[in-house]
């Protein structure tokens, strides 16, 4: 027996030509909940026994049932017509229906509905969405309804219902919405459907015969598989992604050349960018399929989740597997939205840009963290090996350098602080040098005077390798140029050639040299330097 609230529930059923999904809605106060989604893929079944498994899955009755048609049988027009109301605009459009589509107007059912005035203005002329669908397709498609023993209250268009999903389960419209647009891309597996909206106005329709299947015919080609194999090889790239993704490449981009063609229309003919791009639709669940359009058209994408507007009942349906086909949702919940007409809009909020695959996600069903930094390596002890082994270095921002070597240890270590801890000793084939880890070394008089010494290893910082030239420097070394003059605070003997005093002839400089930093020079009896004597560097340990 129904409870009360299934009884309130209204239904949408979206069949496509690769599986049929049905979803229940229900209004509360304030807030939609899904009350049932079952979903079945249509392979060499008919279609009324699909819809009639969907049915018995879904477990939710009610006689409040909406569908939709697509196809090259359905004829969406924007026209311009006299401002008419009522009976007197569906006369005309009836009459002036021949203009505008296809087929004889005996041939077809007509709908007509007047879109609202841009910029609250009122022109002459009344711009009218007109709807043309054969009676044959319609009568057909009922007729496996009916097979599957439902009836629908409403037929609609899906490239509407798609629109109707995303005004209510999306985002609120932005202040601008008058300005920018938003281009909404259902990628099924034989069409994808565009409409472009500008805040609760529908600007663009368009049907695209460019969607899953050519995806699937591409990488079947590349990488010679069979077609239901590449449809799970979509499903769960795993480690073959970047093979699936190269081998799609090709069929995103022919269709990326169909949207940009309706971007440069919309923003010709209704001066307004087109500044975002949502997905939906089963082929849009490929990871880094936004990612790949995004690239192709030069604008965000985003993936629509249209359940992050609603409240979900887990004990009624498999909670990851809705989650894990929300995108592919969206006609449906638009159809099922077509009945409710609730009246409040954007209750998705910026979540509903916000959908992943559950392939990239973690146990949480969260987003994956950004790459973080490598940990720092554990201290190892020396072990002398010949020829010695290449250090490996960890910088602050914790990425290890790694140098070419047989056997990679930790020179310095710095922990996620960012303070290095105590060097560990060298592993050279000879021992450590008896001086401590850290050594003071005393800054030169002139250090000002004299570039510094460029870092080691490439690292950023100047580090000390102990035991390689001493853990000391004993003084620096400044050369002039020909053409520069010795400051006076480092003057010193200046050797000249010809010097006017001794020769006569001129004076001509060949160079400065000067030794800084050292002890109190010896002194001759003439007052020279006499014999200079560099002060005696520490000895180097003696070898094993």
């Amino acid at each position: 027996m129904l409870s009360f609230g299934q009884s309130k529930a209204v239904i949408g059923l979206d069949v496509g030509s690769y599986g049929v999904k049905a979803v229940a809605l229900q209004a509360n106060k304030d807030r939609i909940t899904l009350q049932g989604f079952a979903s079945a893929r249509i392979d060499k079944q008919d279609v009324g026994e699909v819809v009639k498994a969907v049915f018995a899955q879904l477990g939710v009755k009610s006689r409040r049932l909406c569908t939709a048609v697509s196809g090259r049988s359905v004829i969406v027009r924007q026209v311009e017509t006299p401002r008419l109301e009522g009976p007197a605009l569906q006369q005309h459009i009836s009459h002036e229906a021949d203009k505008y589509i296809p087929f004889g107007s005996e041939e077809v059912i007509i709908d007509a509905q007047p879109l609202p005035d841009p910029d609250g203005k009122k022109p002459d002329n009344l711009s009218v969405m007109l709807v043309a669908v054969r009676r044959s397709f319609v009568s057909e498609h009922l007729a496996q309804l009916k097979l599957g023993g439902v009836e629908p209250e409403i037929v609609d268009v899906d490239v509407f219902a798609l629109a109707n999903c995303y005004e209510v389960l999306g985002p609120p419209a932005p202040p601008e919405a008058e300005k920018k647009a938003t281009a909404l891309i259902d990628i099924g597996a034989a069409k994808s459907n565009i409409a472009i909206v500008q805040g609760n106005r529908l600007l663009f329709t368009r049907e695209v015969y460019l969607a899953g299947n050519e995806i699937t015919e591409a990488v079947g080609r590349t990488l010679s598989a069979e077609p239901d194999d590449v449809d799970r090889l979509k499903l769960a790239p795993g480690e073959m992604l970047d093979q699936l993704l190269d081998a799609a490449q090709p069929a995103f981009e022919d269709l990326a050349n169909e949207i940009r063609l309706s971007f440069d229309y919309v923003e010709g003919q209704f001066d307004c960018e087109v500044s975002t791009v949502v997905l939906s639709g089963g082929s849009a669940q490929l990871p880094n399929a936004a990612s790949i359009l995004g690239n192709l058209l030069g604008r965000p994408v985003h993936v629509f989740d249209p359940l992050a507007g609603l409240d979900l009942v887990p004990s009624r349906y498999d909670i990851h597997g809705l989650d894990a086909n929300s995108p592919s949702l969206a006609v449906a919940l638009g159809l099922a939205l077509h009945l409710l007409e609730f009246p409040q809009k954007g209750l998705g909020g910026s979540q509903s840009h916000a959908w992943q695959p559950r392939q990239g996600r973690n146990d949480a069903g969260a987003a994956p963290a950004a790459n973080e930094p490598a940990p720092a390596p554990e201290p190892a002890a020396p072990e002398p090996v010949s020829p010695a082994p290449a250090p490996t270095y960890t910088p602050s921002s914790g990425t290890p350098v790694v140098s070419p070597g047989p056997m990679p240890t930790p020179l310095f270590v710095t922990p996620a602080g960012g303070t290095p801890a105590e060097p560990l000793p060298p592993t050279i084939n000879v021992p450590a040098p008896p001086q401590p880890a850290t050594i003071n070394i005393p800054a030169p008089v002139a250090a000002a005077m004299v570039a510094p010494e460029p870092p080691r290893s490439g690292s950023g910082a100047s580090e000390m390798f102990l035991g390689e030239s001493g853990a000391t420097r004993s003084g620096l070394l400044v050369v002039l140029d020909d053409d520069q003059e010795m400051p006076p605070p480092l003057a010193s003997e200046r050797i000249a050639k010809g010097d006017p005093g001794a020769s006569g002839t001129g004076s001509v400089s060949r160079s400065a040299i000067k030794i800084e930093g050292f002890a109190d020079e010896p002194k001759d009896d003439n007052g020279g330097n006499g014999d200079l004597k560099l002060p005696e560097l520490p000895p180097l340990p003696p070898k094993q």
